[in-house]
């Protein structure tokens, strides 16, 4: 394990990542949880275990400079969750607004990913939110084009 030497504005940048992953780990969890649609539970299930390799990766780093890693999620993300409970509750959790409701998530854990590269100059660190940030881009590309794909072949939705 390398042992990194970072200012504590790296760290809360860290510990933003982390608190992120774990909302967005939790929420494909619930996602995957409450669809009927086999290829998107299975597609969600991929995802939350990406949040949960990127949380480890942040807590293993964050440990590794001396800093104890949150535990749990946002508020933010607390509530978002809860949106979506409520809007599956109401539209029957058919795919295209889940989906539509993902890629909203995956836009603000890509936007807090391109905030944090603007401020971390570390290059280990950076590498390691760069090669993250390259895969939660094609996740959330993933999603924007499978919820576009459904929005075609179901258009009353």
């Amino acid at each position: 394990m390398s042992t990194y030497s970072l200012d504590t504005g790296t760290i809360d940048t860290l510990q933003d990542l982390l608190s992120i992953n774990i909302d967005s780990q939790k929420g494909f969890l619930e996602a995957a949880e409450h669809v009927k649609d086999a290829q998107l539970k299975q597609l969600f299930t991929e995802f939350a275990q990406r949040r949960a390799h990127n949380a480890a990766e942040l807590r293993q780093t964050i440990t590794s400079a001396g800093s104890e890693p949150h535990a749990g999620g946002s508020v933010t993300g607390t509530l978002h969750r809860w949106w979506i409970d409520a809007k599956q509750a109401l539209t029957g959790a058919d795919p295209s607004s889940v989906l539509s409701e993902a890629e909203r998530g995956e836009d603000s854990i890509k936007n807090t990913y391109e905030q944090a590269l603007q401020h971390l100059g570390s290059a280990g660190v950076r590498d390691l939110i760069e090669r993250q940030y390259q895969n939660i881009t094609d996740g959330h590309d993933r999603v924007k084009s499978l919820r576009d794909t459904y929005r075609r072949q179901n258009p009353r939705d």
